[in-house]
């Protein structure tokens, strides 16, 4: 029901029938209040007053008038919807009532309707110019701010600069880790770029790995001082998901006008860009400035080598790399067995059961190799932890059992860097992923985790069953087989299990 207010002089001598209650007043103030949507003005009331008209808002206004055939004309001079006249019966009260009340309710309508259009437009405007992952501002806002601060450096004769920050080797982090690892270290290095941003400087994302800030007011020896400074607090980051630490190394690029020859938005770019490019030469992790000199170019070789003497060159360097890599594939076990001598002699039954399961599922010989690697290194996390828990009798207390369960993080973080392992990691760090979710580091499930996991962990878990531990004696083979069994659907891949039980007849 709409509140009624009826505004009129004094003591209201004039009495007015209304078929509902309603509040009174001699104030023009109060035909402002939000509570009253619908307002009778008495004709001697607005005489004496001047009323606001755009205050009122939607609310709809009636005239209430002693005049006959001129009513109307009067109301629409006071921007009143209707009239209220002596010679109104009840009924006619009533209904004009009922129209004002019906034109009140489309006026709210178109209100809200209204409002909805402006948040839903505030939302677009964010999207088409915000980057959904880390809240800072797109490509496409970047274009149109650089172009508007470079006009109003010029025009009041002011510098501006421009840093760019490139991660290095970024679709490694993304191979070795996934998607979410990945978007976790980009949305946390936006977050450390924004808090040593100034108020009036702009951060954009361009592609996956990509920012570029606009500096306003900035001068080429201030910029210098701010991207020394990103560099470092980057560098001493350690970008945290799930008890991971990450560090990661950048690439950037500074550029200053006036005085480095950027006269527009594509300058700006192309000169951004020539520095990330003379920075990834260098190797990543540095600076480049525009005004540096550019590095010469090489000078093109004389003398023509033949296709036989390089390709004699590469067969040399792919056997010496083959051969270095089973060494030190194995070096890192052997090192695992100086500290655990369970985990050394574990791990070949391991690699060969997980082996014959990849074969029979046909997997590529390189997925294969992988696998068989990964097989052997599962467990190189625990090169970090104390003697003492990996050979610990009784149950692991929580902090010991949170140091145990870092150890697939480890292994990936010292393998990170050997790019001939590159392919093995995912199997190493998601072994003790669970089928039905419960597992760890992530809690991945079904087919989330990779395939390679899958079968190192039926293959782990199997090798363990019938093996000594420091706090139980090994089971035998039916009684290690049944409990793979009972725990197919739920710890382990269902079709990979399959295999397995095919598989292990041969193997053992």
């Amino acid at each position: 029901m709409k509140h009624i207010l009826y505004c009129a002089d004094g003591i209201l001598k004039n009495k007015i029938y209304l078929p509902r209650p309603f509040s009174k007043t001699s104030s023009i103030s109060d035909c402002y209040k939000e509570q009253f949507s619908l307002i009778i003005f008495d004709e001697r009331f607005l005489r004496k007053r001047k009323l606001d008209v755009d205050r009122l808002g939607s609310k709809v206004c009636l005239l209430r008038t002693s005049l006959g055939n001129d009513a109307v004309m009067l109301a629409k001079k006071y921007n009143c919807f209707d009239c209220i006249t002596d010679a109104d019966s009840k009924e006619d009260i009533a209904f004009k009532l009922r129209r004002a009340e019906t034109l009140l309710t489309l006026h709210e309508r178109i209100y809200n309707l209204e409002r909805e259009l402006s948040y839903k437009n505030k939302k677009i405007k964010a999207v088409v110019l915000t980057d959904p992952l880390t809240d800072s501002y797109n490509w496409r806002y970047f274009l149109h701010r650089a172009h508007q601060e470079l006009s109003r450096a010029r025009r009041h004769m002011h510098t501006i600069s421009f840093i760019v920050v490139d991660i290095d080797y970024f679709r490694q982090i993304n191979e070795v880790y996934g998607v979410s690892i990945a978007d976790n270290v980009i949305k946390e290095l936006a977050q450390l770029l924004k808090r040593n941003l100034r108020k009036e400087d702009v951060l954009t994302r361009w592609r996956e790995d990509q920012f570029f800030m606009i500096l306003p007011y900035l001068s080429r020896e201030h910029a210098v001082s701010m991207v020394k400074r990103l560099k470092e607090r980057i560098t001493n980051h350690r970008f945290g998901h799930k008890g991971l630490k990450l560090s990661i190394k950048v690439s950037l690029g500074v550029v200053s006008s006036p005085g480095e020859n950027v006269a527009n938005v594509k300058d700006v770019i192309n000169a951004l860009h020539t520095c990330l490019v003379a920075a990834k030469k260098k190797g990543g992790n540095s600076i480049v400035f525009y005004s540096q000199p550019q590095q010469k170019r090489l000078e093109k070789q004389k003398q023509k080598v033949g296709v036989e003497i390089f390709k004699d060159k590469i067969d040399k360097l792919n056997s010496l790399l083959t051969r270095d890599f089973v060494e030190m594939i194995y070096g890192f076990a052997r090192a695992i067995e100086a500290k655990d001598s369970y985990t050394g002699k574990h791990v070949e039954y391991t690699s060969l059961i997980a082996e014959k399961i990849a074969r029979e599922l046909h997997l590529p010989e390189p997925e294969i190799q992988n696998i068989k690697h990964a097989a052997v290194l599962h467990d190189l996390g625990k090169v970090g932890i104390d003697e003492r828990i990996l050979s610990k009798r009784g149950p692991l207390t929580a902090k010991e059992r949170e140091i145990i369960n870092l150890h697939p993080w480890t292994a990936a973080e010292i393998l990170r860097e050997i790019h001939s392992l590159r392919g093995a990691i995912p199997a190493i760090l998601y072994h003790h992923e669970r089928f039905d979710g419960k597992g760890y580091p992530l809690g991945l499930k079904g087919e989330e985790i990779p395939l390679g996991a899958r079968i190192v962990a039926i293959a782990d878990v199997y090798q363990a069953l019938v093996s000594d531990r420091p706090y139980r004696k090994a089971y035998n083979k039916q009684k290690a087989l049944s409990i793979i069994r009972q725990e197919t659907g739920q710890h382990f891949d269902p079709g990979v299990a399959q295999v397995f039980f095919k598989v292990i007849k041969k193997v053992m």
